[in-house]
């Protein structure tokens, strides 16, 4: 099966990464299409942001010929355009907030987000009352750092930890989502420290996806209707 993984970014920063780990996780029949924006903000800590990928997301995925790809993979955590994105092509698309919130919920029932930066608190917020899991999800913690500075992997690390046992000791929080893409590398350290389940959404996103090919699954077009043509201008 071919999949194509959109990093919804004008930089190809976690290019590499992203697709190192897909490599490492994918069946060995999957081929893995990585690719980032070339236009549009170069991290997404906003609505604002995520509003100003939409656009670019979309195209990228009318770009896609459904004969030669199997699905798509939208990677970022705040999955900008998904929906968007599910009315115009009949192969899934799938976004690595929404995937990974499904996993967990199905792994504890008191689940928290580890997220970047206390300006996403409100949109996670508000996507998992959307979604219908805000009960799931009573703690959303930031670690405070930019998207961009995650690649200082031990600072990274180190207030990971610090959120994480927070969340753990003193939220009652049973299972952990690593609220980014790009936050590799630290789910088997948290995991083994704290002793909950610790999602890696683009890892878990890539299984999803290739679970529903495997076995014919698409999003509903009674849910995601292809759009009328409206004239733009």
């Amino acid at each position: 099966m071919n999949i194509k993984v959109i990093i919804p970014v004008s930089t190809d920063k976690w290019n590499s990464s992203v697709t190192a780990d897909y490599e490492h996780w994918k069946q060995s029949d999957t081929v893995i299409d990585v690719i980032h924006l070339k236009h549009g903000p170069e991290a997404i800590q906003s609505e604002y942001d995520e509003a100003n990928t939409a656009a670019h997301v979309l195209k990228e995925v009318l770009k896609t010929d459904p004969d030669s790809c199997d699905a798509i993979i939208i990677y970022c955590f705040s999955d900008p355009g998904l929906y968007g994105a599910r009315e115009i092509t009949t192969i899934p698309v799938l976004g690595i907030g929404e995937s990974s919130q499904l996993f967990a919920i199905g792994l504890a029932d008191r689940c928290g987000i580890i997220t970047t930066l206390e300006q996403s608190v409100a949109r996670i917020r508000r996507k998992l009352w959307t979604r219908g899991f805000s009960n799931r999800f009573p703690s959303i913690r930031p670690l405070k750092i930019p998207v961009l500075e995650y690649d200082q992997k031990e600072r990274v690390l180190l207030r990971a930890m610090q959120v994480a046992r927070f969340m753990v000791e003193e939220d009652g929080i049973e299972a952990l989502i690593l609220g980014c893409g790009s936050l590799f590398d630290l789910k088997e350290q948290i995991q083994q420290k704290f002793n909950v389940p610790v999602v890696e959404p683009g890892t878990v996103t890539l299984k999803h996806a290739e679970v529903l090919v495997g076995l014919g699954l698409c999003h509903s077009k009674k849910s995601y209707m292809t759009p009328l043509p409206v004239k733009e201008n």
